[in-house]
C-alpha cells in the first residue's frame, strides 16, 4: 500500500510539473527550425503532453478516482473533437487535415494533445491551490515574452517576441490579463506585488506596442466592461434591498445611453471609418465572403480541418491583392472558419463550448458566500467573451491554444468543483483490463512521440538545413526532409523546387547534381499533386517550376508542361491573376506575344485597380515592341500604387523602353534614380555613361565610364576605347 501510495504521488508530481513546463511553450523560439515560430513551440507543447499522459495513465491505474468526470464540459469539449474529426475523415483532404503544414501546426494531431491536456488538468488538480500555482506559471511566462518583446533588437522578435507577431501575442496575452486581474483581487498576501507589476508589464505591452493590436484591444476594453459591470450588478442585486435593485436596473438604462451617445462623437465616428477603410478590414471582408461562398457549398461538414486552401483558390477574389495580400489559409474569422472546415455542425458544437462554460459560471455565482471571490466565474466569463470577439479577426495559433484550453479545464474545475473522496481507491478484480488498456493507450503516446513529433521535428529542422546549405548538402536534406514525415508533402516540396531553381541560375554548380535536383524538385511536385489534386498552390508552382526549367535548359517540351499545369491550375482558381501572368510568361517564351498580351490582359480586366497586373502589361508590351502602350501602362501601375521607380531592376526596363522611342531625356531621369537605388551594377553605369555621350554631356559621361573601372576592372580596356571615342 505505502509503495503505491509513493509511486501515485511520483506520477502526480511529474503531471504537476509537466503542466507547469507546458507553460513555458510559447517562449520557445528556435531558429534552425523550418517556421522557427510556431514548429518548435508546437512540437515541445506535444512531446510534455505525451510525457505527463504516460504518468496520468499510470496514475489513473493507480488510483482510479483520476478517471475523467464526464462533465457538461467535457462532454461539449469531447463532441467538438468527435465532430472535428468526422468532418475531417468526409472532408478533402484528410492527411492535411491530420498534419496541418509547418506553418500552423494546428490539425488534429495537435487537438488532440489539447483535448488530453484539459482532461488531465480537469481530472487532476481538484484544489485551488495547484490552480493559483498554473495560473500563476503563466502569468510569469507571459511577463517574461512581454520583456524580451520590448527590449529586444531584433526586427523579427521585437513586438511580437517569441511568438515573431503582435496580433498572436495579443491574443496570448489576453489570457494572462485576465488571469493576473483576477488573483490580483483574491490574493491578499505578497504576490499581490507581484500580480500587480506582472500586469502593469501585460498593460504597457498590450497598447504601446510597436503594431497595437487594435481588435484585440477593443475586445478587451469590452472584457473590462462586463467584469467591471457584472461585479457591480452583483453587489447590488445580492445586496437584498430593493432601492439598491432599482437603482442596478437604472444603472443598466444609463450604460445603454451612454453608450449611444458615444458613438455620435466626432472622435467615435472618425475612428470607425478609420477602421472601415483599413487595409486590414478590406483584406478580411473579402476573405470573408470568400469564407462565405465556401461554407454554402458545404454547409453541413464543411471541407474538413485545415483545408480553406482549397474553397480559397476556388472563389478567390481578384480584389484581394488590392489588400496587399495573395495568399489566405484562414478566414480570420472564427464563426466562418469553424464553419468552413467543420460546417454547420462543427459551428454548433463550438459555440456550444462556450455556451456550456458561461452557463456553467453563471450558475456558481449565486452559491459564493465571499463576494471577493466572485472575480473567479465573473472574470472567466469575461475572458471567454474577450477571447472569442477577438477571434472575430484573428485566428489561433499554439500558444493561445494552449491557454485556452487551460483556461477551459480552470472553468470545469469551478463549475464542477465538489469534495473528492480522498482515500485511495485499490484495485478491483477486473483492473487486468484497465492495466492492458492503459498499456495499449502508453504504446500509442510512445509511437506518437515518436512520428508524430520527433520525426516531423526532424522534417522541419531538414527543410531549413536544404534552404540555407549548398547544393551538395541541401539536396539529400530536402530528399530526406519528404520521407521523414507525411507533413513536409506541402511546404518542403514547395521550397525543394524554389531552391533548386535558385541555385541552378548560380554559376560553378555541379551539373550533375543540379539535374538531379531539378528531376527529384519536377517528381516530388507532381507526386504531392497526385496526393492533393485540389491543391492549387502546388499546380501553380509546378507550372512557374516547368517555365523556370525552360530558361535553364531551353528544352521547348517545357512550356508545353508549364502550359498544361498552369491551365489546370487555373480551372481550381479561376480567377486568380496569377495564373494569368504566368501563362503570359510561357507565350513570352514561346513567342507568341500577342497571346500572351491577352492572358495579362485578362488579369487587368480580372480587377482593373491592381497596379501590378497593369505592370506586368507594360513589360510584355515591352517586349512585343509597343512601346507607347508600355509607357502607357507604366504610368497607369504607378498611379494606381505599384512602385516600380523604386526598384533598379523596373528601372531598367523602363529605360529600354524610353531609348527605343529616342525619349533619352526621360531614359536618363530613370537612369539617374537607379544609380542611387543601386550604385554597385556596372551595368547601370554603363548606360548612364551611353546616355550622357549622346545628350552631348562628356564630362559625366567620362565620370561615369570611370565608375564602370572602378566596379569591374577587367571592363578596363572596353572603357579606354570609350573614353578615346569621347575625346579624352
Amino acid at each position: 500500500m505505502a509503495n503505491r501510495e509513493n509511486l501515485e504521488k511520483i506520477y502526480f508530481r511529474i503531471i504537476e510539473w509537466g503542466t507547469y513546463l507546458a507553460l513555458f511553450t510559447p517562449f520557445i523560439f528556435i531558429r534552425d527550425y523550418f517556421f522557427p515560430f510556431v514548429v518548435p513551440k508546437t512540437i515541445f507543447f506535444r512531446v510534455v503532453v505525451d510525457v505527463i499522459f504516460i504518468a496520468y495513465i499510470l496514475l489513473v491505474l493507480s488510483n482510479r478516482k483520476y478517471l475523467p468526470k464526464f462533465t457538461p464540459l467535457t462532454i461539449a469539449l469531447t463532441v467538438f473533437l468527435g465532430v472535428v474529426i468526422f468532418t475531417s475523415i468526409v472532408g478533402v483532404n484528410f492527411t492535411r487535415s491530420f498534419w496541418s503544414v509547418f506553418e500552423r501546426m494546428t490539425g488534429i494531431l495537435t487537438f488532440l494533445h489539447l483535448y488530453v491536456f484539459f482532461i488531465i488538468l480537469s481530472s487532476v488538480f481538484k484544489e485551488r491551490k495547484y490552480w493559483e500555482r498554473i495560473l500563476t506559471v503563466s502569468i510569469l511566462v507571459g511577463a517574461l515574452i512581454c520583456l524580451y518583446a520590448i527590449t529586444s533588437e531584433e526586427a523579427v522578435t521585437r513586438g511580437g517576441g517569441t511568438l515573431g507577431n503582435t496580433s498572436f501575442l495579443s491574443a496570448y496575452l489576453l489570457f494572462d490579463i485576465f488571469f493576473a486581474m483576477v488573483l490580483l483581487l483574491v490574493k491578499t498576501n505578497i504576490w499581490r506585488i507581484f500580480y500587480g507589476i506582472t500586469l502593469i508589464i501585460f498593460l504597457y505591452t498590450f497598447f504601446f506596442n510597436t503594431e497595437p493590436t487594435q481588435g484585440a484591444i477593443g475586445a478587451f476594453a469590452g472584457g473590462i466592461f462586463v467584469l467591471g459591470f457584472g461585479y457591480l450588478m452583483f453587489y447590488l442585486l445580492s445586496s437584498g434591498k430593493k432601492k439598491l435593485k432599482w437603482l442596478s436596473f437604472l444603472f443598466v438604462v444609463l450604460i445603454i445611453l451612454a453608450g449611444i451617445g458615444f458613438f455620435q462623437l466626432n472622435f467615435a465616428k472618425e475612428k470607425i471609418t478609420e477602421i472601415w477603410q483599413s487595409n486590414s478590414l478590406q483584406s478580411r471582408l473579402v476573405v470573408w465572403k470568400m469564407g462565405l461562398q465556401a461554407w454554402q457549398e458545404k454547409p453541413w461538414f464543411g471541407w474538413g480541418q485545415e483545408n480553406f486552401n482549397i474553397p480559397f483558390a476556388k472563389y478567390f477574389d481578384p480584389r484581394l491583392p488590392l489588400t496587399q495580400d495573395i495568399w489566405y489559409d484562414r478566414v480570420h474569422n472564427v464563426v466562418l472558419d469553424t464553419g468552413v472546415t467543420s460546417g454547420i455542425l462543427g459551428l454548433i458544437s463550438y459555440l456550444s463550448i462556450f455556451g456550456v462554460a458561461i452557463y456553467g459560471l453563471f450558475r456558481v455565482l449565486p452559491k459564493i458566500t465571499e463576494r471577493k471571490n466572485i472575480v473567479f466565474p465573473l472574470g472567466m466569463i469575461s475572458l471567454l467573451l474577450v477571447y472569442f470577439v477577438q477571434n472575430i479577426w484573428v485566428f489561433d495559433m499554439i500558444s493561445s491554444y494552449m491557454v485556452l484550453f487551460l483556461s477551459l479545464a480552470f472553468i470545469n474545475f469551478l463549475i464542477s468543483r465538489r469534495e473528492e473522496n480522498s482515500q485511495t481507491v485499490l484495485p478491483e478484480k477486473s483492473n487486468s483490463l484497465y492495466s492492458l488498456f492503459g498499456a495499449v493507450l502508453i504504446i500509442v503516446v510512445v509511437s506518437t512521440l515518436y512520428f508524430g513529433n520527433m520525426r516531423v521535428a526532424e522534417a522541419s529542422r531538414l527543410t531549413v538545413r536544404g534552404l540555407s546549405l549548398p547544393l551538395e548538402q541541401s539536396l539529400p536534406a530536402f530528399q530526406k526532409a519528404l520521407t521523414t514525415s507525411p507533413i513536409s508533402q506541402f511546404e518542403t516540396v514547395e521550397q525543394l523546387s524554389t531552391r533548386i531553381v535558385a541555385l541552378a541560375s548560380q554559376q560553378n554548380q555541379n551539373k550533375e547534381l543540379l539535374d538531379q535536383g531539378l528531376k527529384s524538385a519536377e517528381d516530388e511536385l507532381k507526386d504531392s499533386i497526385a496526393k492533393n489534386p485540389l491543391d492549387f498552390r502546388l499546380q501553380l508552382f509546378l507550372g512557374k517550376f516547368y517555365n523556370n526549367l525552360y530558361q535553364l535548359s531551353g528544352d521547348k517540351a517545357k512550356l508545353d508542361l508549364a502550359d498544361e499545369w498552369l491551365k489546370k491550375a487555373g480551372e481550381l482558381s479561376p480567377k486568380n491573376e496569377q495564373v494569368y501572368w504566368s501563362l503570359a510568361q510561357t507565350r513570352i517564351s514561346e513567342a507568341k506575344l500577342d497571346e500572351a498580351i491577352e492572358f495579362v490582359k485578362k488579369s487587368v480586366e480580372l480587377e482593373p485597380r491592381l497596379g501590378q497586373s497593369h505592370w506586368y502589361l507594360a513589360l510584355t508590351y515591352r517586349i512585343a515592341g509597343k512601346y507607347d502602350l508600355a509607357v502607357q501602362e507604366a504610368n497607369e501601375a504607378e498611379r494606381l500604387g505599384y512602385k516600380w521607380r523604386t526598384s533598379a531592376d523596373d528601372i531598367k526596363q523602363m529605360v529600354e523602353v524610353y531609348k527605343a522611342l529616342g525619349d533619352n531625356v526621360n531614359a536618363l531621369s530613370l537612369l539617374e534614380t537607379a544609380v542611387s537605388l543601386n550604385p554597385q551594377d556596372y551595368q547601370l553605369w554603363a548606360n548612364l555613361a551611353d546616355i550622357y555621350s549622346t545628350l552631348g554631356e562628356k564630362e559625366k559621361a567620362k565620370n561615369a565610364a570611370e565608375k564602370i573601372s572602378e566596379l569591374k576592372p577587367e571592363m578596363k580596356p572596353q572603357v579606354d576605347e570609350f573614353l578615346k571615342a569621347l575625346g579624352y
